[in-house]
């Protein structure tokens, strides 16, 4: 999502469009994946009955936070 005060605003409405989706095709599971250092993104997420199904670690060189910060509303897909 764009950053900015209605981020998470969005992030809920894209969540809620692709629940829609999925169950307009019949999925009865859906996986999407995001770093727990992105607290408000993960917090959406388990709220809406989205459940940790593996973990995974990520190393970034230098040790600084890039894209996994708190205010930060982005899906990984580690497939």
């Amino acid at each position: 999502m764009r950053p900015g005060a209605e981020a998470g605003e969005r992030f809920d409405r894209l969540l809620l469009a692709w629940e829609g989706l999925a169950a307009q095709n019949g999925l009865a599971k859906m996986v999407g994946g995001v770093n727990t250092a992105r607290h408000a993104a993960y917090a959406q997420l388990l709220q809406r009955g989205f459940r940790s199904e593996f973990q995974g670690v990520t190393m970034h060189r230098p040790d600084e936070p890039g894209c996994d910060r708190a205010d930060v509303y982005i899906l990984d897909d580690w497939r």
